[in-house]
């Protein structure tokens, strides 16, 4: 009987800690992108312009956002589609006059990122706001550099 409790538990550490490593962040280059609205990342509100997205050296599930005017570390969970994306998008939702990052898919990648929801969204959210889609920036990935 221990023996088959020994084996459950090690069977289940196993599965945990493979889930942990897939939970990460799935940007590995740097995403350039570019916007002619501001938008919200986080709890920052961004101006219009030229940004880049990039994994933490620290933390894969940290993303640093960075713009001209500002730079701004997300919170993000990966994701995996079905199939490998066209292109690389960045998507925005959009919640009446603001809009907010969401996704990021990298082209020829099923893996991607989806950013938290801040507290404006999940506020957006609970009082019935329904949000739209918006894509904007797409620019192919920027070639991986070594850290």
């Amino acid at each position: 009987m221990k023996a088959l409790v020994r084996s459950i538990g090690i069977a289940g550490a196993v599965l945990l800690l493979a889930g942990v490593q897939n939970a990460g962040a799935q940007i590995i280059d740097t995403v350039e992108f570019t916007t002619s609205f501001p938008f919200t990342a986080g709890n920052a509100t961004l101006p219009a312009g030229s940004y880049s997205i990039r994994p933490d050296d620290d933390n894969p599930q940290i993303l640093l956002l960075t713009g001209a005017h500002a730079s701004v570390l997300i919170q993000a969970q990966g994701t995996e589609a079905a199939k490998p994306s066209d292109k690389t998008d960045v998507v925005f939702k959009r919640f009446g006059d603001g809009y907010l990052l969401k996704n990021v898919s990298v082209e020829g990648s099923s893996e991607g990122v989806t950013i938290m929801a801040a507290e404006g969204e999940k506020h957006a959210a609970k009082h019935g706001a329904k949000g739209e889609q918006h894509v904007a920036g797409r620019k192919k990935a920027a070639a991986s550099t070594s850290r």
